[in-house]
């Protein structure tokens, strides 16, 4: 009835290692008493001599059955309170122990039951079914040893002789009758397992329920100090903010004024005018790092005497503001000492501050303001001035980041020299300023000779390497306001303010000498090859009269310097025809 609803788990640890100890106590104590009794009881009945092989016998097997006790004591401790293949063996000996020791006894057989007490422990660890092959193998035992040790079993007792029963029949009677107690031993058990289950099962929700009881009010307690927590947080952030509410409303006009500003040169001018607005100093100076990162540079200062501007610009990378921005730190000082400062000297400056310019871990510069009182300054007004630095330092950041993107978008990814849409616009606006001013303005364009064979014999990354070269060797040869853009696959171009016909013509032969002498080789050394380019100049308004003229009769030359044989010169010829070329 149990079993279809309830896997009953035998083997449970704690009883296991309980029955066994019991057992072993009632088996050590009882048999001794047992085995005097009997021979006491046949001295007394026949007045027979004292049999000592018997008893010698009987000593040995006690001792046998000890021994295996303690053993199987010892097996189930090491093996965590678990049965295990070497118990189960030690189990069949001591029923066969006990079986041969009540059978070498008088009256033995009324004893037999004691060789079921190991199998109550069975029973109630493994289950009613294990234990009936215990059983049978006591029966089997007990039979057995009336034909091993006839001699020393004798006869049969006298009640059963005179009650017809024989000694097999007697035996046999006796275990139907250990076998039903084993079962009603084995639905107890289960009954008890059962309930022990049931009351572990509540017992573990009855914990669960206490943790999760537990964890809740510690979760609320946390809570509640989290919340008084934020409450002080946001009693305290309500004082600064009402104390501070015309202060944020101007930094909040001076950050949506910036945000808007992407030149570092008027950004950093208007900066400048808001700070001398706000704190009402003598003077405002920015300075930022040079674009080595070594050397403070003033870039923004209304200092308007030439000496003292210069003595400032001088003295800016003094120990005590290069300390400020190796720490981070702002300096405020209400009693400057011109030695301590040596770009104050001579300039009447009793207070200052200087604060780093910074976004997280990058420096860009600092701020210094000085006034020409002494306690000028105080803890509010370097508050004041540290929020309106952080926004600055963003928008120099966004300053600087946003050069950068127009010089990504402005340049050709590969050659690191502008692309064909910068060229164009810086073209037209060339053009335009060379009109109203009436200068020259040239252009050279180039390509270079055979280079779909380079590719297609040493593969497409030494092609690259090939116009990354020769990029780099027109850029490192032209002026500074010269233009050089990759105007297509390996065609380039290069745009000459300022410079006549044969200036221009003069300026291509030196560019295609330089690069007929470029060895360029591959990364392993493998291949070098020398390269020459084929180039064609033109010239506005001397040759052209407009940028689409001025495009075309150079990009005619360059043909004509093909056809002369490559790695030539030519110089255009005034446009008469229809231009093929059209502006972008």
């Amino acid at each position: 009835m149990f079993k279809k609803k309830y896997r009953i788990p035998y083997n449970l640890p704690v009883e296991f290692s309980s029955y066994e100890k019991v057992i072993a106590v009632f088996l050590v104590v009882i048999i001794p008493p047992l085995v005097l009794s009997d021979a006491y009881v046949e001295y007394i009945a026949k007045q027979t001599m004292v049999n000592y092989s018997k008893i010698v016998l009987q000593v040995v097997l006690y001792i046998a059955l000890i021994a295996t006790t303690l053993l199987k004591l010892y097996q189930i401790k090491r093996n965590n309170l678990k049965p295990r293949q070497l118990y189960r063996i030690l189990k069949l000996i001591d029923i066969f122990l006990i079986s041969l020791l009540f059978s070498t006894l008088k009256y033995g057989m009324f004893f037999c039951f004691i060789a079921f007490v190991p199998i109550v422990s069975i029973c109630i660890t493994e289950g009613f079914r294990a234990s009936m092959l215990y059983v049978l193998y006591a029966m089997v035992i007990q039979f057995l040893s009336t034909l091993l040790i006839p001699d020393i079993i004798g006869t049969e007792a006298t009640l059963i002789k005179n009650l017809n029963f024989s000694r097999e029949l007697f035996i046999i009677t006796l275990y139907l009758v250990f076998i039903v107690l084993l079962k009603i031993l084995a639905m107890h058990n289960d009954l008890h397992t059962l309930r022990e289950l049931d009351n572990q099962k509540l017992l573990s929700e009855l914990r669960r329920e206490y943790e999760q009881l537990e964890q809740a009010r510690n979760e609320r307690h946390e809570q509640f100090e989290k919340l008084k927590e934020v409450n002080f947080q946001l009693e305290d952030m309500n004082k600064k903010l009402t104390a501070s509410l015309a202060e944020f409303f101007t930094l909040q006009q001076i950050s949506q004024s910036i945000s808007s500003i992407f030149d570092m040169n008027e950004l950093l001018q208007f900066v400048n005018d808001i700070i001398i607005g706000v704190m009402g100093v003598a003077t405002s100076n920015i300075a930022l790092y040079n674009s080595e990162g070594n050397r403070l540079k003033v870039q923004v200062t209304n200092i308007n005497n030439a000496r003292e501007r210069a003595l400032l610009t001088d003295n800016i990378n003094s120990t005590a503001l290069k300390e400020c921005l190796d720490r981070g730190m702002t300096i405020i000082d209400n009693s400057v000492d011109p030695d301590k400062y040596p770009f104050t000297k001579g300039r009447n400056v009793r207070s200052l501050i200087c604060v780093p310019l910074q976004v997280k871990s990058n420096g860009y510069g600092l701020i210094l303001l000085e006034h020409n009182i002494p306690n000028a300054f105080d803890e509010d007004s370097v508050r004041l001035l540290e929020v309106i630095t952080q926004h600055i330092s963003i928008a120099i950041e966004n300053a600087k980041l946003y050069e950068k993107l127009q010089e990504y978008a402005n340049t050709d990814g590969l050659t690191q020299v502008y692309n064909r849409v910068f060229f164009q616009n810086r073209l037209r606006e060339e053009l335009n300023c060379a009109k109203q001013q009436g200068y020259e303005v040239s252009i050279i364009f180039f390509d270079i000779d055979d280079f779909k064979a380079y590719n297609d014999t040493y593969g497409h990354l030494f092609g690259d390497m090939i116009l990354q070269a020769i990029a780099l060797t027109v850029k490192e040869s032209v002026r500074k306001d010269d233009v050089v853009a990759r105007f297509g696959g390996e065609e380039f171009v290069i745009l000459l303010p300022y410079t006549g016909k044969e200036m221009a013509y003069e300026k291509a032969e030196e560019l295609r000498r330089k690069i007929s002498e470029l060895v360029i080789c591959d990364k392993d050394n493998n291949v070098a090859r020398a390269v020459s380019v084929s180039m064609g100049v033109s010239t506005f308004p001397t040759l052209a009269k407009n940028e689409t003229e001025l495009l075309n009769s150079a990009d005619e030359a360059l043909y004509i310097a093909k056809e002369r044989g490559k790695n030539c010169v030519a110089l255009a010829q005034p446009c008469t025809t229809e231009p093929w070329f059209k502006g972008v």
